[in-house]
Formats: structure tokens, C-alpha cells, sequence
């Protein structure tokens, strides 16, 4: 007899879901099959009623259960109990002296059996063996002479046999191609876990090491501007604008990869506090105005009140850059940007207006998502409308776009005010 599937020693699960399966179908179907010989109570050739023979099969299948739970080991000790079945299985229908009677369904369990272990080839010389031994015990009964109806009746029993084990077969390879492909995905997706914290991971070195830098040559500009600008000629003085320029776009998009990073793994934490956006808003107006200058724009602010809620001015503030930064990128030279603030329904309202050229209306929700750009020709990292959108959530606040091409465009943003339950 072949061996068993040498796959399922590699897979345990699908092991022992054969071991459960098949224990279930045999006592389950020993148990109609007993039924049935008890309702329709008929002799063996030995003397002993049908349903004894049942009993005895069933005692053999508890011993071998019993073994089996005493001593477990890998599918062989299976295909070995396979191997038992056909003898077992052809002495008890021998006895039973009814060819083509309940009995025969002892084939069946014992089909099912090697189908679900050995090799499909296994299996089809399983079955072979079995219809030989089947044909024998038919021919010993009926004298050796078979009728045109008793060969009909046994060929479909042998026909019936056969596809049951070929499906039984095919199921549990179907099974095991199943589970592999599931091993294989999970593999792929702790590959790409592992992958994605370690590109994490990566962001936030480089983001924190180009930050120190960042922060120097900041500062030494500074410095520069204050105690030479007075003896620096005209176009040195260019030159140094230009510097502090560079260094607030690389500081903007340093901050934006650092946030998106800590958004992505989620560790984007927000530092509640009472504020004034209006303050936070004040406050980022020197890391914009260098962006805003490079264009000769115009940045006009309509902030007449206090605008007090409860969130994360850092963040906040973060926000606001981005939506400015956003305007003076996709508006032409010389154009007007104004940042506007109310308290209006409960809710604190902040505005970001351009008169540049629009956005077409089938964009306005795309534009909100990372990587997304309205044209091929715009060079932005695509993040700061998404970090925009995913601040605004965490303040449980609403952000979206309104726009007619050739009109401008405008970006709401409504927080809850402090008094109408703000975050804690």
C-alpha cells in the first residue's frame, strides 16, 4: 500500500481536523447503520444478526480510537488504520451473506478513510482493491453466477464507491492547497508588517536627524540677517532670503513626513489644552511669510475675536501651515490668500480663501487623500491636505473644500467650540 500524503505531516492543523472529521463520520454513520439493521432485523450466514456484525465494527473502530488517543502520532499511524479497514471491513460483509446489502457501506467509511490520508494515487489503488474484494465476496455468494441486474447493482455500488473516494480525495487536497495559501499570505503580510516598521522606523531617524541640522541653519540664518544685513549687498541679500526660504519648505516637509510616519504606525498624539486658534494662527505667521513673499502674494488675515477651544496648538498650528502652504503653492504669483475665523453654530470656523484658478468638483474629496495630485506637474509630497484631514478628525472636526474653476477655492474647517464639548 502507498504511503500517506507526505503533506500532512507538514501541516498539523488540517492533521487533526482529518483526525476529528473522520471520527465524527464513522460513529455518526455506525450509528444510522445500526439503526437500520435494528429496524429491519436480518441473519448472517454465520447465525448472527446483521446488527452484531455492525456492533463488532464498531468495537474495532473504538479500539483502534482508543490506540490512537494513547498513542498519537503522525498521519502513517492513520494510512496503517486504513490499512486495517479492508480486511475488517471485507470479513464483516462476508458474514454478513447479503450481497449489495447495509454492510457495504463499511467500504464506504473505509474509502472515506484512505482518501482523506493516502496520496490520490494511494487512493485510487485503495479503491481498486476494494472493488476486487467486493466482486469476490458478490461471486462467492451468488455460486460464482451473476445475473445481468446483480452485475448492474454492483457496478454502480462500485461506481458510487469511487467517486465518493475520488471526492473525498479532492476535498482534502483542496484543503491543504487552501491552507498553504493562507500560510503563504500570512507570511507575505508579517513580511510587509515588518517591513512597514522598519520604514517607520527609518522616517522618523532621518526626519529626526535632518531636523538638528535644520534647526542650526535656521538659526545661524537668523543670526546672519540680523547682525550683517546691514553691510550685505543686494544680491547677497537675495541669496539669504533665498536660504531662509529653502529652509522653511524643508522644514514643512520634514514635519509632514514625521507626522504622516506617526499617523501611519499610530502614534499621533494630541496635547489638549484650553487655546486661542487665533493665537495658534498668529503664531505660524513667521514660518509662512517667507512662502509667501517667494510669490509676492498678499496674506490677509480676518481673525476680529478670540476664536478658544480645547485641543493641541502644536498640531493646530501644524494645520494651519499646511492650509496656507497649500494656497500659495496652487496659486499663481501675486494673488490673494486670506485666512478668516468665526464662531458660528456652536462650532469655530476657519477659512483659507485664494482667488488662484479652482479645483474642479470631481477633486474636491480626492485631494484630501495622501499622495494625490490635481496635476503631473505639481512637485508637492502630496501628504499635507491628508495630515490636514487627520488632525481635524482627531479634534473631532469636520475639513472639506469648496470651489468653481477659474473662481479660487476655500478650505473650511469647523472644531467644536470650548463651550459646546470640545475634546477633554
Amino acid at each position: 500500500m502507498t504511503p500517506p500524503d507526505p503533506t500532512l505531516s507538514s501541516k498539523p492543523d488540517v492533521y487533526r481536523f482529518l483526525r476529528r472529521a473522520l471520527f465524527q463520520l464513522r460513529w455518526v454513520t455506525l450509528s444510522v447503520l445500526l439503526l437500520i439493521t435494528l429496524m429491519t432485523p436480518t441473519t448472517s450466514s454465520v447465525g448472527l444478526p446483521t446488527w452484531a456484525l455492525v456492533v463488532l465494527f464498531a468495537g474495532y473502530n473504538l479500539l483502534t480510537d482508543v490506540l490512537r488517543m494513547r498513542v498519537p502520532g503522525p498521519p502513517r499511524s492513520l494510512a496503517t488504520g486504513a490499512i486495517l479497514d479492508l480486511p475488517v471491513a471485507g470479513l464483516l460483509y462476508f458474514l454478513a451473506g447479503e450481497p449489495g446489502g447495509p454492510l457495504f457501506v463499511l467500504f464506504f467509511l473505509a474509502v472515506d478513510f484512505a482518501a482523506a490520508i493516502l496520496t490520490l494515487r494511494g487512493t485510487l489503488l485503495y479503491i481498486a482493491v476494494i472493488a476486487v474484494i467486493a466482486t469476490t465476496i458478490d461471486l462467492l455468494h451468488r455460486m460464482w453466477s451473476l445475473t445481468p441486474m446483480d452485475i448492474r447493482l454492483l457496478g454502480a455500488r462500485l461506481l458510487m464507491l469511487g467517486l465518493v473516494g475520488a471526492g473525498m480525495a479532492i476535498v482534502t487536497r483542496r484543503l491543504l492547497m487552501e491552507q498553504e495559501d493562507a500560510r503563504t499570505v500570512r507570511h507575505e503580510a508579517d513580511r510587509l508588517e515588518e517591513l512597514e516598521r522598519l520604514r517607520a522606523q527609518f522616517v522618523a531617524n532621518v526626519s529626526h536627524d535632518l531636523r538638528t541640522p535644520l534647526t542650526a541653519t535656521r538659526a545661524a540664518l537668523g543670526m546672519l540677517e540680523t547682525h550683517a544685513r546691514e553691510r550685505l549687498l543686494l544680491d547677497e541679500l537675495e541669496l539669504l532670503e533665498a536660504a531662509r526660504r529653502n529652509t522653511e519648505h524643508l522644514s514643512l516637509q520634514i514635519d509632514d513626513l514625521l507626522a504622516h510616519n506617526q499617523i501611519e504606525v499610530g502614534t499621533l498624539h494630541l496635547e489638549h489644552a484650553m487655546i486661542d486658534l487665533r493665537a495658534v494662527v498668529l503664531g505660524v505667521m513667521p514660518a509662512v511669510h517667507p512662502l509667501i513673499h517667494e510669490k509676492g502674494q498678499v496674506l490677509e488675515l480676518d481673525l476680529p475675536d478670540p476664536l478658544p477651544l480645547t485641543g493641541d496648538p502644536g498640531r493646530l498650528g501644524h494645520l494651519v501651515v499646511n492650509l496656507l502652504a497649500n494656497a500659495h503653492r496652487h496659486t499663481q504669483a501675486g494673488s490673494r490668500i486670506v485666512i478668516a475665523g468665526r464662531i458660528k453654530a456652536g462650532e469655530i470656523q476657519l477659512s483659507v480663501s485664494d482667488n488662484g484658478p479652482g479645483i474642479p468638483t470631481a477633486e474636491l474629496e480626492n485631494i484630501f487623500k495622501r499622495f494625490h495630485h490635481l496635476t503631473s506637474a505639481d512637485s508637492s509630497s502630496g501628504l499635507g491636505l491628508a495630515i490636514a484631514r487627520a488632525i481635524v478628525e482627531m479634534h473631532e472636526g469636520r475639513i472639506w473644500a469648496e470651489s468653481q474653476l477659474g473662481q479660487g477655492a476655500t478650505f473650511w474647517v469647523a472644531l467644536p467650540h470650548a463651550t459646546s464639548g470640545a475634546p477633554e
